[in-house]
């Protein structure tokens, strides 16, 4: 075997990787700073916003009777309905939510008229959870979880 094609192959290899050099160490730069950045920009987004109302303070309820004013609601609208109000109890939630665990049973017109009206009514409060079975007798037994935002 001739040694010369492989010194000059290895001559023509390094005479290239060296004509090459610049690009790839721009190219390699660039590559780091876009890293630096994504890491910047995904430090920045892991951190917590700051403390910004969700809703307007109009549409939430007062902090200390937010539970009792959900409860009296249900059980007001329930009473103008005809709807039997089975188990309301307050359930466990982050500081500025209420949450309130129902079970209600009636005719079916009656509880889904009871349940728009729950939602449309101010301070805003929303179904979380929700499920309508049949009832004993032809109603239907709606369950779910109601969450408001208290100020």
């Amino acid at each position: 075997m001739n040694r010369r094609p492989i010194l000059s192959g290895l001559l023509a290899g390094l005479l290239l990787a060296a004509l090459l050099a610049p690009w790839t160490g721009a190219a390699l730069g660039a590559l780091a700073k876009a890293r630096a950045t994504r890491t910047a920009l995904m430090a920045s987004a892991a951190t917590p916003a700051a403390d910004v109302p969700v809703l307007r303070p109009e549409l939430a309820f007062a902090r200390g009777t937010a539970a009792a004013a959900v409860r009296t609601r249900v059980e007001r609208l329930a009473r103008g309905g005809g709807v039997l109000v089975e188990t309301v109890r307050t359930a466990a939630a982050p500081a500025p939510l209420v949450m309130v665990e129902l079970r209600l049973s009636g005719p079916e017109k009656a509880v889904l008229a009871l349940a728009d009206a729950l939602e449309r009514e101010r301070p805003l409060v929303r179904f979380r959870t929700w499920r309508i079975v049949p009832a004993e007798g032809g109603g239907v037994r709606l369950s779910g979880t109601l969450v408001g935002a208290a100020r």
